[in-house]
């Protein structure tokens, strides 16, 4: 028999007295409402929503904070439905700033349907917020929106769509760069300020850069993508250069040849060519196209452990589009059968032996510099704990580690977001973003690659 939740499962605070009548008129079946009367306990801390019916009373309760929104008085019927005699919601702005009861009926029906009858209805999107701002507000009010399928017979688990995955990756990259950059250089770092946006840095616009060559070229081409870089170089948009990333776009400022401008051997062996290659996982594939990765890593970097680094991340993202990153599997599992014998490999696999680690321990033991055979492992093993703590507390735990900390921030973000997909964003997660005042372009690259993915 399925779980019944109760108001002592949750936290909950009690209706304030600032309230209103809504007038929302609904006759549930009895089947709806033996659905209707199961609740929904949170899961997850993206889980917005804590639902539990009592004494004919369905109470609606925001989970991270318990404030009662919505109280639906039933009366069950002679032929066994239920019908709504009274509804109440919160008018105290302190605890729930809407105050629209027309949209507060609309909303309440989709909660309903999508929540607790488990059906695949459309979100009912205020008619003030952008189209830009679509997913972000979606998130804030309904989280995952993802029913309780153990209550639910013959439903799915809802499935993210690669273009919601692609624009989670940029989102979450932008978001670890622009915090993890106010912190870089710094040594015992004691506490994050999550508002603390510093501005992205060359590891989100050179993403940026990548994904204009992608758009404009209509494929993964290292020549394109070198051209856009030098073009975002030229113009003044890139800041805070590695070594290997700056000698590269001065070579090819003075007419060098993409293949054979920047550094190779071990002072090539850096994270610059790992934190922008991100939006190829959603264009080609790491096991079949390796010499095309190769190239468009060269560009900058021509060694094979900042090679290796980058297809590290590919596969990473990879497994997460084709959702075979499966619960009760580490991504370190799935990636490190497919990379060459390196050193990148060689920290994951000692990480991978060291699964239990907290992610400071893991910074301890494989490092948390530019060198990518530190800085790559360890953001993937961060963003591995995505299963276990929120986006949040991920990035805290990587920038308080030190070092590297807008790249290791940037690429965990990428492949925590990636798995997340922006509309799960967390009302905190999404106001990161909406922070980063290049967060309407972000967004807007990322339609215009999603168009191109709808095409493939």
């Amino acid at each position: 028999m399925s779980n019944i939740a109760h108001q002592t499962d949750w936290k909950t605070e009690p209706m304030p007295d600032e309230t209103d009548n809504l007038h929302f008129h609904r006759i549930f079946s009895s089947e709806e409402f033996e659905r209707v009367r199961l609740g929904l306990v949170p899961r997850e801390m993206e889980d917005k929503w804590f639902i539990y019916y009592e004494n004919h009373i369905l109470n609606i309760h925001r989970s991270w904070t318990g404030f009662h929104i919505y109280k639906i008085i039933m009366q069950p019927q002679e032929d066994n439905t239920y019908v709504v005699t009274k509804t109440i919601v919160n008018r105290n702005k302190a605890q729930y700033n809407q105050q629209n009861n027309a949209y507060d009926v609309a909303f309440l029906n989709y909660l309903i349907a999508r929540l607790l009858l488990g059906k695949d209805v459309p979100f009912p999107m205020p008619t003030n917020i952008s189209e830009e701002n679509n997913a972000i507000y979606k998130h804030s009010m309904v989280g995952y929106a993802t029913p309780d399928t153990t209550n639910i017979a013959g439903n799915e688990p809802v499935q993210i769509n690669s273009g919601d995955r692609l624009r989670g990756c940029l989102a979450g990259g932008a978001i670890g760069d622009a915090i993890g950059s106010f912190y870089e250089g710094q040594s015992n770092i004691e506490r994050i300020n999550a508002e603390m946006v510093h501005g992205i840095t060359d590891d989100t616009q050179l993403t940026l850069a990548t994904c204009e060559s992608i758009i404009e070229s209509g494929q993964v081409s290292a020549a394109s993508i070198a051209h856009y870089m030098i073009t975002w170089y030229n113009k003044g948009k890139l800041t805070g250069l590695g070594a290997s990333t700056l000698k590269a776009l001065r070579d090819l400022q003075m007419g060098a040849h993409w293949a054979l401008a920047g550094r190779s051997g071990e002072y090539a062996a850096g994270n610059g060519a790992a934190m922008r290659i991100a939006p190829l996982a959603f264009f080609i594939n790491p096991e079949t196209d390796r010499t095309l990765i190769r190239d468009v890593c060269s560009i900058t970097h021509k060694n094979d452990e900042a090679y290796v680094g980058s297809l590290a991340i590919l596969y990473s993202l990879h497994y997460i589009i084709t959702n075979k990153w499966l619960p009760g599997i580490s991504l370190l599992e799935l990636i490190t059968p497919q990379l060459p014998d390196t050193a990148v490999r060689d920290n994951l696999l000692k990480l991978q032996a060291n699964s239990s680690l907290g992610i400071r321990e893991a910074a301890g033991l494989v490092g948390t510099s530019g060198h990518v055979i530190e800085s790559v492992p360890f953001s993937i093993f961060a963003a591995d704990k995505i299963r276990e703590s929120s986006f949040e507390e991920v990035l805290t735990e990587i920038i308080l580690c030190g070092g590297d900390t807008d790249t290791n921030a940037s690429l965990a973000g990428q492949i925590m977001g990636a798995f997340i997909g922006l509309s799960n964003f967390s009302r905190s997660a999404s106001g990161m973003f909406a922070n980063i005042k290049e967060c309407t372009y972000i967004l807007d690259t990322a339609h215009k690659l999603s168009k191109m993915l709808k095409k493939q």
